[in-house]
């Protein structure tokens, strides 16, 4: 019985590597590394607020990075809608987290100048928070957010192989 020659031949070195695709196994170092670098994010973001006084806007463009990176790094590689997915929601709660506290520290300030004390995480600065979100967040912070959204989204996508020549 003769067998055909290609059964053990290697693929052609023409072939273009196939990407990493999304793991199979559990999205859970994805989810952690994801958690990890929204809360760092966003608490350096709000903790350059607090010591500047000022608002860098562009800090929420490297909280998309981060997330998108950290969730690329924690799977190894691996790419895919799903990571995709989660590194724009963890970015989006890094930047609302850094918002947030940027908002806390100045209300933070603001109460001790007259002599009052409101919590950082008391359910008073909660409500202030939601009741002031047209302040917090202005047309100028949407497109910081777009640019977030858009390289969380990017940077776990899978690339597309290039189409051989000829």
């Amino acid at each position: 019985m003769s067998e055909p020659e290609d059964r053990y031949a290697f693929p052609a070195a023409t072939d273009p590597p196939s990407p990493l695709t999304e793991p199979s196994s559990s999205l859970l170092p994805a989810i952690a590394a994801g958690l990890v670098a929204a809360l760092v994010g966003g608490i350096v973001w709000g903790l350059i607020v607090k010591i500047s006084d000022y608002e860098v806007g562009f800090v929420a463009w490297g909280i998309g990075f981060i997330a998108g990176t950290a969730v690329v790094l924690a799977t190894r590689g691996a790419k895919g809608s799903r990571l995709q997915v989660i590194a724009v929601v963890f970015a989006l709660l890094g930047i609302l987290l850094g918002k947030y506290l940027a908002f806390a520290f100045t209300v933070q300030d603001d109460a001790e100048s007259v002599g009052n004390s409101i919590g950082l995480l008391s359910g008073d600065m909660f409500s202030l928070f939601r009741n002031n979100l047209d302040v917090v967040f202005s047309f100028f912070d949407l497109l910081w957010v777009g640019f977030a959204v858009f390289t969380a989204w990017r940077i776990p996508q899978i690339d597309e192989p290039e189409p051989a020549p000829g």
